[in-house]
């Protein structure tokens, strides 16, 4: 029994419909709590570059997913009640790779990769104290990245009959689209995990365990991202690659945990460092009318493990031994005249 009988496309098409739409309610719920951790909770960074770049780009894409997610409800309106009346309407429909909607829900999904790759290689600019030259790979991966992703779209609008999505002229756009994206995740989150073990090393010598500490925390998160989208790109990749239809589940699952991922990163890293930030110091300063500051500090011994230092104490006394002389003696001392009297 080939794949198309065992699993047929309506059926992928109807699950992937309905997994997409679970991961957009996750999607929803992380996108607000990261909205409230960028613009509320850190009201003192809350005006930062960085916190309106991460705003843009997590708006950005949720935007896209609702997009992406408004075209599958259409088309599956189209292909399960407008053309269900004809036989194989609905597998005539959606193996139209030409039509419009599946054109442009495929942009949409090549434009939201793109900004997670590019966010990406944004964060190893700045972790490598925006070194121009470590980010010249990613970015020319990220160039053949939208080649590939827009090239393959380009190749859906010729097709002008029903067609599968494994045909060879299409397999090479896919492919390499699918093989570029997680070349650039992979070498990006690798070298920002190992500038932060580098940086963390030098650290040690002034501060024994805040540096370890710290270190891992983001390490993890980093890692654990990765991990997650790598994963799913991963079965989306082999799904393609074995012909099965269940790659259109894994494609449309996709988009919105390009978002969750995204907004996981933000939420885990923007409430360690405010939970950091509550309990390891409180700095305040007071002025008064010009006359003077005061400035209180309360910092934990937890955040800042300074190592033992050695200090060395030389003690010099003097004794004006002619004095002593004086006072050891029995008789009276006329102690103006510097005499016995």
């Amino acid at each position: 029994m080939s794949d198309a009988e065992s699993f047929p496309l309506p059926r992928a098409e109807l699950i992937a419909l309905f997994l997409e739409s679970l991961i957009f309610g996750a999607f929803s719920v992380l996108y607000a709590i990261a909205i409230w951790i960028l613009l509320y909770r850190e009201k003192a960074r809350s005006k930062s570059f960085l916190n309106k770049m991460l705003f843009s780009t997590s708006t950005g894409m949720y935007l896209l997913s609702v997009a992406h997610l408004v075209l599958d409800v259409q088309r599956a309106v189209v292909g399960f009640v407008n053309e269900a009346g004809t036989p194989d309407g609905t597998l005539n429909f959606y193996s139209r790779l030409s039509n419009p909607t599946h054109v442009a829900k495929s942009v949409i999904f090549i434009t939201m990769t793109l900004a997670g790759d590019s966010f990406v290689t944004y964060r190893l600019w700045i972790v490598w104290n925006r070194a121009w030259w470590i980010v010249i790979l990613p970015v020319m991966l990220l160039i053949s990245t939208a080649i590939a992703g827009y090239g393959a779209c380009f190749q859906f609008t010729l097709i002008s009959s029903a067609a599968a999505i494994f045909t060879s002229n299409l397999q090479p756009w896919i492919t390499s689209f699918f093989v570029l994206s997680l070349t650039t995740n992979l070498s990006t989150t690798f070298l920002i995990t190992a500038r932060i073990m580098w940086s963390n090393r030098r650290l040690r010598k002034y501060r024994a365990g805040v540096a370890a500490t710290s270190q891992w925390d983001v390490i993890e998160t980093l890692i654990q991202s990765a991990a997650i989208y790598s994963a799913a790109l991963v079965s989306l990749l082999g799904t393609y690659a074995s012909g099965s239809n269940a790659q259109y589940v894994c494609l449309d699952a996709l988009q919105p945990l390009i978002g969750v991922v995204f907004t996981l990163i933000i939420i885990r890293v923007g409430l360690g460092y405010t939970l950091n930030e509550t309990s390891g110091g409180q700095v305040s300063d007071r002025h008064h009318g010009g006359h003077g500051a005061t400035a209180q500090h309360n910092i934990s011994s937890n955040n800042y493990q300074l190592r033992p230092v050695a200090i060395n104490v030389s003690v010099s006394r003097e004794n004006d031994r002619n004095s002593l002389d004086m006072y050891d003696r029995k008789e009276p001392v006329d102690i103006e005249a510097g005499r016995a009297s």
